[in-house]
Order: structure tokens, then C-alpha cells, then sequence
């Protein structure tokens, strides 16, 4: 579930609800009026994870964190943060950049400790890389694109399909794959 496209298909796949014994075609129960869309969950990091008593529950690919009884306005990047932003690196990341933000969507980082730069970022960044069966690229010695260089250089590892090797930078927004041996994510050109 670490593939964000295999978290949205959660959401329309027919599958077994917790404590259910037949499958049946259980569909994300809310309106697309509200906050929490079957996009706006994938993309903060959960998958749909019904039961027979939770109809709308959801669990964090990463962390296992599993929410239900979701309200119109209820904001799944504000409220994975704050209930797991100090243990999970998805959370901590990508869920917490809203908290970065002014109401004209520009960066204003009150928190030394959230500034892309600092150490707890870059570990929480490379923390993405290490999640499930890790970065490819860790496997071959001395690869250009390591995960410490990438969590450096600002990506979090963010694949669209087993095996792939597309990163994102969630602060400008630009996604990039197919990195060759001796890439270096941190070089900028002249």
C-alpha cells in the first residue's frame, strides 16, 4: 500500500470488511462534498479499510494508524498529523506541510526543527525510503541516488507502481524517476 495508486484503488475495489465473511462491494460511504475523498486520504497516506462496524475506516500504509467516523469537514492531513506526526514519517512530512503554510500557500516556518534543511526533516524524508522493502536503488553499493542523498536533497520516496523509483519534492511540487547510477540528487547545475 506504500504505492499511492494502489491506496486510491482501495477505495473502489470490491473487497472483505473486517468481520464480514463475504465480499461484497463496499464503497468509501461519504459524499464528494467532504473534505476526506477517496484522493485526499490516499494522498495522506491511508487506504480503505473497512469493517462491519466501520464502515469509513481508513489505515495509514505506513504507520497502521486506522481512523473512522469521518465528518464533512474533517481534514485527513490535519488530523494524521496531529495524531501521528511525532511517530510516522508520512505524517510528520507530507501531512504536516499544511501547518508550513499561510493562507496564500506560501511557506512560513515557525519551527526551526520543520524547515526542509533541518536534520529532523531529513530524517523523517529519508524514513520514506526505508518503509516496506526500501529504495531500490540502497541495493546496488554506491549508487549516485542512495536514500540519504535523496532524503537530503529534499524527495520523499513516493512510487506509483512496484519497483519504481519515482521521488517527490513536496515543497515545489516536481516528481522525478529513472535514476541512473551515477545521478547525484543533490547536484545543482550552473
Amino acid at each position: 500500500m506504500d504505492v499511492f495508486t494502489t491506496r486510491l484503488e482501495s477505495f473502489t475495489r470490491p473487497k472483505r470488511g473486517k468481520g464480514v465473511k463475504t465480499q461484497s462491494s463496499q464503497k468509501w460511504p461519504h459524499p464528494e462534498y467532504f473534505i476526506a475523498t477517496p484522493e485526499t486520504l490516499a494522498e495522506a497516506g491511508f487506504y480503505f479499510d473497512p469493517s462491519s462496524e466501520d464502515r469509513d475506516n481508513v489505515t495509514c500504509y505506513m504507520c497502521g494508524k486506522e481512523l473512522s467516523e469521518w465528518d464533512e469537514k474533517d481534514d485527513p492531513f490535519e488530523i494524521h498529523f496531529k495524531k501521528c506526526g511525532k511517530k510516522c514519517a508520512w505524517a510528520n512530512v507530507r501531512c504536516g506541510l499544511g501547518t508550513e503554510m499561510d493562507q496564500d500557500g506560501r511557506f512560513v516556518f515557525t519551527d526551526k526543527n520543520r524547515l526542509p534543511t533541518s536534520k529532523a526533516m531529513e530524517k523523517a524524508r529519508l524514513d520514506t525510503f526505508l518503509f516496506g522493502d526500501g529504495w531500490i536503488h540502497d541495493e546496488e553499493r554506491n549508487h549516485g541516488a542512495s536514500s540519504k542523498k535523496m532524503a537530503k536533497a529534499g524527495f520523499v520516496y513516493s512510487p506509483h507502481d512496484a519497483h519504481d523509483d519515482t521521488v517527490a519534492c513536496i515543497y515545489c511540487g516536481i516528481s522525478l524517476s529513472g535514476w541512473d547510477s551515477n545521478d547525484d540528487p543533490t547536484y545543482v547545475s550552473p
